[in-house]
């Protein structure tokens, strides 16, 4: 629709993270979203690391320290938002998350890194509710993707300690 999403962090005057939508023929900044974000213990503060991804009008946006926004594409107004890093007590990398979201069908689904079988977790991506969990492996930087084998969708994830393939679905 003749937008670009982008976000950063800056750190004066106080740290914050922001996601931007510019419009992409003049770059003038449409509206920005902006919120606290203490990087803490992350060894390089120049994140987020992950892209927006952009589905259906709706912008979900992953910091590097766990915080998960569903913005209105056209307004920035937040829709609903995660703290995953408290949800779901998320031990972060040296870098802290970097996966980017991956929306399937009526889902948005993350690589977390939880405890309690949340390595990888699906949410409805109108409401943000969790709609399912899956592993105990440790989490990696690596963005979960979505292929056809066989004739079925299947979810690949490469987490800490395996390659592992799930149904998105469930």
């Amino acid at each position: 629709d003749g937008r670009v999403y982008v976000s950063d962090y800056v750190s004066e005057p106080a740290q914050t993270e922001r996601v931007h939508c510019m419009d992409w023929q003049t770059g003038w900044t449409v509206w920005t979203h902006a919120y606290p974000c203490d990087y803490g213990p992350v060894g390089f503060p120049a994140g987020p690391r992950a892209s927006v991804t952009i589905d259906d009008g709706r912008a979900y946006a992953l910091g590097t320290v766990g915080h998960f926004h569903c913005l209105d594409g056209a307004t920035g107004t937040v829709l609903w938002k995660k703290d995953l890093v408290d949800e779901y007590k998320v031990r972060l990398l040296p870098w802290g998350i970097a996966s980017a979201p991956l929306v399937e069908g009526d889902l948005v689904i993350l690589q977390v890194g939880g405890a309690d079988g949340a390595c990888i977790v699906a949410f409805d991506k109108q409401s943000g509710q969790e709609r399912w969990r899956a592993l105990d492996d440790p989490t990696s930087y690596s963005s979960p993707i979505v292929v056809n084998q066989a004739g079925r969708r299947v979810l690949v994830c490469w987490t800490g300690a395996s390659v592992s393939g799930l149904d998105p679905s469930s």
